[in-house]
């Protein structure tokens, strides 16, 4: 998965979750802090990259990438725990969301990446 689009998948998984509105997400492995709005209610995705000027919209688990033109599939398995494919890369991945930590394991490149909003 591209850097960009895993932080997306982070925080939309973060706001899923949490059940409320996420304005920034840091990702731990480069120590940067990065905006993106994302809101998630009743499964319907409206989320915002503000580095990338770009949109991840679409109904859990059907998302769709704007800024890469391509569908992710991001579906709740059970509270806090998820599973997906994206498109673009042809990456599986899983994420685990433990209070304000997200934690996604990208199948391809085998290795986790950590989130926190």
């Amino acid at each position: 998965m591209k850097v960009h689009v895993r932080a997306a998948v982070a925080a939309v998984a973060l706001a899923h979750t949490l059940g409320r509105a996420i304005v920034r997400v840091h990702e731990f492995e480069a120590s940067v802090s990065l905006r993106m709005s994302v809101r998630v209610r009743d499964g319907l995705v409206s989320a915002y990259d503000h580095g990338r000027h770009c949109y991840v919209t679409g109904a859990l688990p059907n998302l769709y990438h704007h800024g890469e033109r391509s569908h992710l599939v991001i579906k709740p398995e059970a509270s806090g725990v998820y599973c997906g494919f994206d498109h673009d890369t042809s990456s599986y991945f899983s994420v685990s969301v433990t209070g304000v930590e997200a934690y996604i394991f990208d199948y391809k490149e085998d290795l986790y990446f950590a989130y926190s909003v």
